[in-house]
């Protein structure tokens, strides 16, 4: 089985929350800790590198031990790369994950690493369901065919020497959200692996209401 580093980015401030989103209690675990330990779970990775200021990691490294640390970046790309940068280099892939998703399942980030090694990029995505709307100016200017949208999720899975050469060429882009974007720029086609609905991100209140319904019911 090929090994993967995994880049677990925890950076964030939390400005929407009010305080940092992956320390928050997420049914009587905190939601980093919980994305963390579904990684441990799985098989395939090989380190685990959270990207996080020195308090939060101490916090969290505490619970696991064996954590690989990076501090993070003015930027999400800058903490991406710092994060690369502690990976170590004989491990041929790499997945990047948000610690605000603590609900991925072990399965789908298998198969977007199985579909990172036959393509060298693959991201987990979920189909659009809402109608999607350009907007200008409060004005409604186009509608998008919803049947090409998908959401991308976390992890996105690479062949780590092509992340690096993204990451080299394009990492200052102030507008790239995900890794995904340039990646595509060095012309690599970047595989779609269907995820579940409940792989959400925490960014709002009603998020964390949302994933911790999601939690007890997993029970």
């Amino acid at each position: 089985m090929e090994k993967a580093s995994i880049i677990i980015a925890a950076g964030g401030k939390g400005t929407r929350m009010g305080r940092p989103k992956q320390m928050l209690s997420l049914n009587g675990k905190t939601v980093l800790e919980r994305s963390i330990e579904t990684f441990k779970k799985l098989s395939s990775a090989a380190e685990i590198i959270v990207v996080a200021d020195t308090d939060t990691f101490k916090r969290i490294n505490g619970k696991f031990k064996s954590l690989k640390h990076a501090l993070p970046g003015q930027t999400r790309l800058q903490s991406v790369i710092n994060g690369v940068a502690a990976a170590n280099p004989k491990y041929k892939f790499v997945a990047i994950h948000d610690g605000a998703r603590p609900l991925v399942k072990t399965e789908d980030i298998q198969n977007c690493l199985n579909a990172a090694i036959r393509n060298k990029a693959a991201v987990l995505a979920v189909a659009v369901k809402d109608t999607i709307k350009e907007v200008k100016n409060g004005f409604i200017v186009n509608t998008s065919d919803r049947t090409k949208l998908w959401a991308a999720q976390t992890p996105q899975c690479y062949e780590t020497q092509t992340l690096k050469e993204a990451l080299k060429k394009y990492g200052k882009l102030k507008n790239a959200t995900d890794e995904s974007q340039l990646v595509e720029k060095l012309g690599v086609k970047v595989a779609v692996v269907p995820s579940s609905y409940g792989n959400i991100k925490i960014t709002t209140p009603e998020d964390l209401i949302m994933a911790n319904a999601l939690c007890k019911r997993k029970k």
